[in-house]
């Protein structure tokens, strides 16, 4: 009898082209599917909750796969024991968890959310240039702010993502809020779905306004028209790491999938 496992995984994206497989480039459902193939001695077929780009970070990822092994047999702490023997040290599986067959990780997820770091600083930064984007003030903090409160709620989301004719640019951004501590700038945006590239490209408008090279009104303008891809640029994938991915009920109930980078 099969059962089906759904995994949480964290990973530093700066050496993979991304999340989901591609031929002859390092991705993270490639080295999952390559540290199952060499756990089990069979190949498995490892489904993704959500795609990141090339060099995008994650902390509260979710994938699911399934053995021909029960709980019982291969309890969950042996399945991340065994997987991350396997794994390359920029990634490793944080919990496991055995699930209904019919979970999917994408389409069960009921909310995402994605956090963009930024440091401000005048000089380059060796030991942040991996997880943040270095930004030189000035840095308006209460100009990001506003900007970010004209893309809350519910709206067409065209201008931060490449043109696409095959989907609904419409999405309801339920949360895009900064917080600060000295040079640290980190912005939270929660949502059911993100579009390619949304996130990075509404960092990049937020910025040009915060360095006042662009104004309120210009911004506010640009979104509003929707015009596909209008709007950026598009923020370092360094910056932006998938936190966390909402289930009801959450699969992980002995582990917090909520990812914060207190105490930096």
């Amino acid at each position: 009898m099969s059962q089906r496992w759904a995994l949480l995984l964290q990973y530093d994206g700066t050496e993979f082209a991304g999340s989901q497989w591609q031929p002859n480039r390092p991705t993270v459902q490639g080295v999952l599917q390559a540290a199952l193939e060499s756990l089990t001695g069979s190949p498995s077929v490892v489904s993704m909750a959500g795609r990141t780009d090339a060099g995008v970070h994650a902390a509260g990822q979710v994938a699911s796969f399934v053995s021909d092994k029960s709980a019982e047999e291969v309890p969950a702490h042996r399945w991340i024991r065994g997987i991350n023997h396997f794994l390359p040290t920029a990634i490793a599986v944080q919990a496991a968890a055995s699930v209904d067959n019919e979970f999917d990780p994408r389409r069960d997820a009921v909310s995402r959310t994605y956090i963009y770091e930024l440091r401000l600083s005048k000089q380059r930064q060796p030991l942040w240039e991996r997880q943040a984007w270095i930004v030189a003030p000035p840095f308006d903090v209460e100009l990001a702010r506003s900007a970010l409160s004209v893309l809350t709620g519910t709206h067409d989301f065209a201008a931060c993502t490449p043109p696409t004719k095959d989907r609904s640019t419409r999405r309801t951004l339920r949360e895009a809020t900064l917080e600060t501590d000295r040079n640290k700038v980190r912005m939270r945006f929660r949502a059911d779905s993100f579009l390619q590239h949304q996130v990075r490209r509404m960092v990049g408008a937020v910025v040009e306004v915060a360095r006042r090279r662009s104004t309120l009104d210009d911004f506010t303008r640009s979104f509003e028209a929707a015009e596909p891809g209008s709007m950026g640029p598009t923020a370092p994938a360094c910056g932006l790491t998938l936190a966390e991915i909402e289930y009801r009920p959450p699969p992980f109930s002995t582990h917090n999938c909520h990812w914060d980078r207190e105490g930096d």
